[in-house]
């Protein structure tokens, strides 16, 4: 949900946390291309360009790194850096809280490098289908041994929808507020974006806009946009085509730059086919770990699963409003529990003896966000 254009050549996403995982989440990938790019220090030039990402997750923290660098052909560079580190309150409620802080580092050459810090806190309220958030941040940026304050907010939310969740829409606003001044004008303005994503299959595709207003300063009033499009051709391979705008980051001392991109992406494919659970059927009980849902009534369902070994099982899922409920165990050696479930797309997890969250066998992993892995559950 929460992106940052680094340095305007690529949109490279510091992962959003997610709802429960038994054991942590690792993720990453290199990226290698080609760019054109227009941006302060550099001009207009044909660049190669270098980026990765990376983020490690359990069920509470996330540590996300991400970074760039690009090379004209003139021996000219430009990159930056971001880490990021956060705790998330305990999973699996309707409004969690999230406390995070962030570190970054830009550079260009013949200038001196920024560096700069942010501490982050944020509300989330949440579902399977959608949610919102707001927070608010404080830090600073310096380059030359010239510091500046930065104070910010922000609020926004999401809404799945599609196929198996499919589609997102998301739309945010914030305000920053920077102590510097311009011709003795203080810098603050307010931004309005919006980002569409959609995934099927072996494709993504990313596409965000916004404008931003000052009432002081030089900034006035002024508009981006960006594009991108990801097709794993192997497993773990990808071509990212991307391009578009960005407007200048005064939190991490970042210009305003244009781009147009084509880079190879190696690493873990962030696409997963939802799995679909039958209505009515018999017999795939007898698979160990796969759970089912059969209709009983126009609106309840019995949903089971097959755990032989277990003392207890309990179900936690968006249909329980995340709060734990029992299973009971059946002559056959199935768990079950009747519960209403609309139709449509459910995020669950499953609990065996009172130990760690996991995803059942044969329902996709898919990221939430808060922290881990939830299973995908499509209810016809």
């Amino acid at each position: 949900m929460y992106r940052l254009v680094l340095s305007g050549l690529t949109t490279l996403a510091i992962l959003a946390p997610s709802l429960g995982a038994q054991s942590p989440v690792s993720q990453g990938s290199i990226d290698v291309g080609t760019a054109f790019l227009r941006q302060a220090g550099i001009g207009e030039a044909s660049v190669l360009t270098a980026a990765g990402q990376f983020a490690y997750r359990t069920l509470r923290s996330e540590l996300a790194a991400s970074g760039i660098a690009a090379r004209t052909p003139n021996d000219l560079y430009t990159g930056q850096g971001v880490v990021t580190v956060a705790r998330y309150a305990a999973p699996f409620q309707p409004m969690r809280w999230e406390l995070a802080a962030t570190a970054s580092s830009y550079g260009v050459s013949g200038a001196a490098p920024s560096t700069g810090w942010q501490l982050l806190a944020r509300a989330h309220v949440g579902s399977s289908l959608g949610g919102g958030f707001a927070g608010v941040a404080a830090g600073s940026v310096g380059q030359a041994g010239v510091w500046r304050r930065i104070l910010g907010a922000h609020a926004g939310g999401f809404a799945r929808f599609g196929s198996a969740g499919a589609d997102e829409l998301s739309a945010a606003f914030a305000y920053t507020d920077v102590s510097r001044s311009v011709g003795g004008v203080p810098l603050r303005y307010a931004d309005l974006f919006g980002y569409w994503q959609h995934r099927s299959g072996p494709l993504e595709i990313l596409l965000g806009g916004g404008a931003r207003a000052s009432a002081f300063g030089p900034l006035g009033t002024s508009g981006w946009g960006s594009a991108s499009a990801t097709v794993w051709v192997m497993p773990r391979v990808a071509l990212v085509v991307a391009a578009g705008r960005a407007l200048e980051d005064a939190a991490r001392a970042v210009p305003s730059v244009r781009y147009v991109s084509l880079a190879l992406r190696v690493g873990l494919p962030s696409h997963s086919s939802a799995a679909t659970m039958s209505v009515g059927g018999a017999g795939s009980e007898q698979d160990d770990g796969r759970l089912e849902v059969h209709a009983t009534t126009d609106s309840m369902r019995l949903v089971s699963i097959r755990l032989d070994d277990a003392d207890s099982v309990e179900l936690m899922a968006d249909f329980t409003d995340w709060q734990p409920v029992g299973m009971t165990k059946t002559p056959n050696g199935a768990w079950r529990v009747e519960r209403p479930i609309p139709p449509g797309v459910h995020r669950v997890a499953i609990r065996v003896g009172g130990g760690g969250w996991f995803v059942p066998s044969n329902l996709a992993h898919v990221a939430d966000d808060f922290g881990g892995e939830v299973g995908l559950l499509v209810v016809p």
